[in-house]
């Protein structure tokens, strides 16, 4: 163990990122990473763990894309239902017509 050494605070706090990361920011660094890897192999596993990374964020992206379509489409199943109208017309059993169409 080295003794006299600090961590420095910078190691001591975690960083959140500031922005969502999303397929197209996954697909961005990879192309970096990419270009790194052509010249230096050590950076293959960065380059496998954006390729993982990749993959997952655009499976999730499908799902909630087709989840989101689904639930348009059920609202619009719903809305497009007929009504039963039965209690507002001249058919309607007495107790549940208006007073006025009596």
């Amino acid at each position: 163990m080295l003794l006299g050494m600090t961590v420095s605070r910078h190691s001591q706090q975690q960083t959140r990122p500031s922005q969502t990361v999303d397929a197209a920011r996954i697909e961005a660094a990879l192309m970096k990473i990419a270009a790194l890897v052509a010249d230096d192999p050590g950076f293959t596993p960065i380059f496998e763990r954006l390729e993982a990374e990749l993959d997952v964020a655009v499976k999730k992206e499908r799902r909630l894309s087709e989840a989101q379509r689904r639930a348009r489409a059920l609202l619009t199943q719903k809305a497009m239902r007929p009504t039963n109208s039965a209690t507002c017309s001249k058919e309607a059993p007495l107790p549940y017509r208006s007073r006025s169409s009596r």
